[in-house]
């Protein structure tokens, strides 16, 4: 799982890197729209949290025969996302960069609106991938989760280029070929990872809508709120952000991709521990789900060390590669080095919310997470008006309230009450 999150920070590296070559304008673009983008995946990922605990209890529980009907419903829930994200397409995208305070008609605006507008339009693809890979890593099939992964980035990789720039018979789209380049690659890896599961057994099949499909909605809606809001807040923050300089916008959006690597790496860890939660707790094992819990902790924090040491050097070289700028390059190496020395709280929290979905309670970590993401803005406005830090303050404030989030998430999972939700 650790393998399948760097290739994921891959696949998002490589269209930023490809945008890059289009100029400052499209990297600002990217880097804006990289708030949304994650709206629209947190949306995606829904069914992907329902799914997932619901399955790795039926593994657990050696009820195998459950999983085709619930990934049925799953996908009922993905199709529902799909069809709101793509009527949200034009309207949606022109709201977002007004509230992120891009000017109306620049550059960053327009090219931003054209790579949104085809990502959300083409959400779909992402939406029932989701559901697929979820299955797989429920099963605790997390290789074959990275070979399929692995093939979409390579299809990523060769189309980037194509519909950017054009190839043959293929138009050049600009920026949002990066778009259209991820919608395929995502449609093959569900594709793909359908007939994977048809091969072990486990057949997608046609199943009228149930109430299984709102108990997978119940469990992935308070995680994908708290997802939504976490990058509202964001969102919010880019006026505050753009306050300082447009430079600043552009560097959070490549630090935001370059932190991504070790954020995934925490993914993969937290995967883990959503697995193996579910299915301990499917087969009546309360301690030994406390166990992986634990266990995945420490792993992940043993993993974060060196991390942090290669972001803290590196920062400035890793800036480098996206964009010649000095003002981005400065900004971006400031926060990163100021985010990475939080990279092990990061990680107690992304495991965290994992066991909590594994236990299928996921509302804590919407409650707190949400708390105190929001409470960046505050601290973002004291830190650098107030306090007079400027840039640095709101890097500053993002990271306080990683470390506020991994202490207080810390303490209630130890309270034990996420071992009778699903009961």
């Amino acid at each position: 799982m650790i393998a399948l999150g760097l290739l994921r920070s891959t696949y998002f590296l490589t269209d930023i890197w490809f945008v890059g070559r289009l100029g400052d304008d499209a990297l600002a673009a990217i880097g804006g729209s990289a708030f949304a983008w994650w709206m629209i995946h947190t949306l995606c990922d829904l069914s992907g949290v329902g799914v997932h605990a619901l399955v790795a209890r039926w593994e657990g529980g050696r009820q195998r025969e459950r999983i085709p009907s619930t990934l049925a419903q799953g996908l009922w829930v993905s199709l529902v996302v799909a069809v709101v994200l793509a009527a949200l397409a034009r309207p949606g995208t022109l709201a977002y960069f007004d509230l992120l305070g891009f000017a109306d008609g620049a550059g960053p605006t327009r090219l931003g609106v054209q790579y949104l507008s085809v990502s959300l339009i083409t959400a779909g693809t992402l939406a029932v991938y989701a559901v697929i890979l979820a299955a797989f890593r429920a099963l605790g099939q997390t290789r074959t989760a990275l070979v399929i992964t692995a093939v979409t980035l390579v299809v990523n990789l060769a189309l980037d280029p194509a519909l950017i720039w054009g190839w043959g018979p293929l138009p050049a789209l600009g920026i949002g070929g990066a778009a259209w380049a991820t919608a395929v690659a995502n449609g093959v890896g569900a594709v793909a990872g359908a007939a994977v599961l048809a091969r072990r057994g486990i057949r997608l099949r046609y199943e009228a809508p149930t109430s299984e499909a709102r108990r997978v909605a119940a469990i992935g809606g308070p995680i994908t709120v708290a997802g939504l809001g976490f990058s509202l807040v964001y969102v919010l923050l880019g006026r505050i952000i753009n306050g300082f300089g447009d430079e600043h916008m552009a560097a959070l959006g490549v630090g935001h991709r370059l932190e991504s690597i070790a954020y995934m790496a925490t993914v993969g860890f937290s995967v883990g521990a959503a697995t193996m939660v579910g299915q301990h707790l499917g087969a009546g094992s309360v301690e030994r789900a406390r166990e992986a819990a634990a266990a995945a902790n420490r792993l992940c924090a043993a993993w974060m060390v060196p991390v942090t040491a290669t972001m803290l050097v590196g920062a400035p070289v890793f800036l480098g590669w996206f964009t010649d700028d000095p003002a981005i390059v400065a900004s971006g190496t400031t926060y990163l080095r100021l985010q990475s020395l939080v990279f092990v709280a990061m990680g107690v929290e992304v495991v965290l919310e994992g066991a909590f979905s594994g236990a299928g309670d996921t509302l804590p970590p919407l409650v707190i997470g949400g708390t105190l993401t929001a409470a960046r803005l505050p601290m973002a406005w004291a830190f650098g008006e107030w306090a007079g830090l400027g840039i640095t303050g709101v890097w500053i404030a993002i990271a306080v309230s990683t470390l506020g989030k991994a202490v207080v998430l810390g303490g209630w999972w130890r309270r034990g009450r996420w071992a009778k939700v699903l009961e």
